[in-house]
């Protein structure tokens, strides 16, 4: 098994990869809206991260694609959609990723980053996607999520403050098995 930052950069290299084949899908067969999900940024910065040893990029990518992975598998179960480069695509980034994570210290703001990318993302979806599409609601509240949150300020409030909550959870816990202080 090579060491650990040649293992990282081929991950890396990979994950690049694997993003690219799936965007190639999404824009001859869907539309390009999409490349505005969270997901995009948070495999490209995990990739980066990958290649370039950096702990920030890693973080905010891992953590994302993690909270992406069960979002995309209630639309996948609920549309029967099972596409391959993106099954590839959301699979890869949390299985690379949750393996090459313990080999990065995550910097103490990596939530207010992560947080920060969420919204910037939020924002450019309302700015340039289709509002049908509600990319990272973006527009409205989430069908499913519509019948807990009534307001839809109250949901992007209570989404971010839950994704930077769990960002800050990310840091600690994998700081701490890291150096063995748990």
């Amino acid at each position: 098994m090579p060491d650990k930052p040649r293992r990282d950069r081929i991950f890396g290299f990979l994950l690049l990869a694997v993003l690219a084949w799936h965007i190639a899908y999404v824009v001859r067969h869907l539309s390009s809206d999409y490349l505005f999900f969270v997901c995009y940024a948070a495999n490209l910065l995990l990739a980066l991260g990958l290649i370039f040893r950096s702990g920030l990029p890693v973080g905010v990518g891992f953590g994302w694609a993690l909270i992406a992975l069960p979002l995309w598998l209630r639309e996948s179960f609920r549309t029967h959609d099972w596409e391959l480069s993106c099954t590839v695509f959301h699979l890869a980034g949390v299985v690379l990723g949750g393996l090459a994570l313990p080999g990065y210290k995550l910097p103490r703001l990596t939530c207010v980053w992560a947080v920060l990318l969420g919204l910037f993302l939020q924002g450019a979806s309302r700015l340039f996607t289709d509002e049908a599409l509600n990319i990272n609601a973006a527009f409205r509240v989430y069908e499913g999520w519509d019948t807990v949150f009534h307001s839809y300020p109250l949901y992007v409030l209570s989404m971010t403050l839950g994704f930077g909550l769990f960002f800050c959870a990310l840091t600690f816990v994998n700081n701490r098995l890291l150096y063995g202080r748990f």
